[in-house]
């Protein structure tokens, strides 16, 4: 998720990127949503919230246009929060 929000406009791959990358938030999401234990910890939620950004984004511009610098800066902080609830065990 990190290398797909840093890509720019006319990355190579970006939209087989995208598609791939959207498949497995998906995945990721529908699996691990079933286990109480990580659905209730603060980086499973933050996680949950980026990946909806993401995916909300691929879904309304589609795979070809990079992030507005205003949604990338945002995620990049929440990226960081969910490394620091990680490293924290929650």
């Amino acid at each position: 998720m990190v290398i797909a929000t840093g890509l720019a406009k006319g990355s190579e791959n970006m939209e087989s990127f995208g598609k791939n990358m959207k498949k497995e938030m998906i995945d990721f999401v529908s699996y691990y949503r079933r286990f109480p234990k990580v659905a209730g910890k603060p980086s499973f939620s933050t996680l949950y919230t980026s990946i909806n950004v993401l995916a909300g984004h691929y879904t309304s511009y589609g795979f070809k246009y990079p992030l507005p610098e205003k949604r990338r800066k945002r995620l990049y902080q929440e990226y960081a929060e969910i490394d620091k609830s990680l490293r924290r065990g929650r």
